[in-house]
């Protein structure tokens, strides 16, 4: 892991990472993994926001926004990219995006190493979640099963340029 990213993953509640080699860059990575919207990701996503009404979370809208193109892809500080919000970025590196509730922060880290052989990349997308509330930690167990699977089928689709995983 790159040592700028010590300061997401740190003060983490709950850890985890997926990894794929691909031969693809890492703006072509992000795209391919944020444009992965399959329809029954859609409707979690409207249970999710159901989940938080009936807890009495606020919460931004999270729905799955549009399909992204790899030049579109801000690696700036406080940039939007879908409904996350750009907290730290290094071309060709990593990117970190940012989702922030009342009850949690979440960090979705998409990073590269690129291998010996120079003709395929090890990407890692690695979710760090610190609880602000008690209710971060229901509302994250609730929905960690969901998370997982998530979480690979979107590797999935961001190590295969051109393809929609479903």
């Amino acid at each position: 892991m790159h040592p700028e990213l010590e300061r997401f993953t740190k003060p983490a509640d709950h850890l985890d990472a997926v990894s794929a080699y691909a031969s693809s860059s890492l703006r072509e990575c992000i795209s391919n993994a944020l444009s992965w919207q399959p329809t029954w990701l859609k409707l979690l996503f409207l249970a999710r926001g159901g989940l938080a009404r009936l807890m009495r979370l606020e919460h931004p809208s999270s729905r799955p926004g549009r399909l992204l193109r790899p030049e579109e892809i801000s690696f700036h500080p406080g940039g939007g990219l879908a409904f996350f919000t750009v907290s730290a970025g290094k071309e060709d590196a990593f990117l970190v995006l940012t989702a922030e509730d009342t009850h949690l922060v979440g960090h979705l880290i998409v990073e590269v190493d690129p291998t010996d052989t120079g003709a395929e990349h090890r990407f890692r997308i690695i979710t760090a979640v610190q609880y602000r509330r008690w209710t971060g930690r229901l509302y994250f167990n609730i929905i960690r099963p969901f998370h997982h699977i998530i979480m690979h089928r979107m590797i999935a689709a961001a190590s295969r340029p051109g393809e929609t995983v479903r």
